[in-house]
Formats: structure tokens, sequence, C-alpha cells
């Protein structure tokens, strides 16, 4: 699993979002708030401009959880 570099990570203030390559499919993901304090270690307790400004480190840090979510469909 990796991250499409062709696609832009987002932030709309509620969902951090991007692409992500799971199992050879381009795949859109999105994580919440929530789930970024609970499964982006190190922005447990991020404001909307922190994870604005490291969007893409936290959505690196969130693949385990991407890469989970794909397995339990």
């Amino acid at each position: 699993m990796s991250i499409s570099r062709t696609q832009t990570i987002e932030w709309d203030g509620k969902a951090l979002s991007g692409w992500v390559d799971l199992d050879g499919t381009p795949t859109k993901v999105s994580a919440d708030r929530e789930t970024i304090h609970t499964h982006a270690p190190g922005f447990s307790d991020a404001l909307t401009w922190e994870i604005d400004r490291h969007r893409e480190e936290i959505f690196e840090k969130l693949l385990p959880f991407f890469k989970q979510q794909k397995r339990d469909f």
C-alpha cells in the first residue's frame, strides 16, 4: 500500500482525505478528526490548523489504519 502522489491530500476542516493504492487499486480514503486523534501518533489532540499544516505526515501515519479498514470490508 502506498500513497498516490498524483492526488492531493486535503483537509476540509472535518476530514482528511486522499488516495492510496490498496492491493493495486487506487482508493480514496478519509479520516475524521476523531480517527486522526486515535490513529495518528503524535496528533492525539491536534487542532484544525495543525492537521492542515501537517496533513501529509498525518496521512502517512494513518496508512496502517487505512490498510486495516480495507481488510475489514
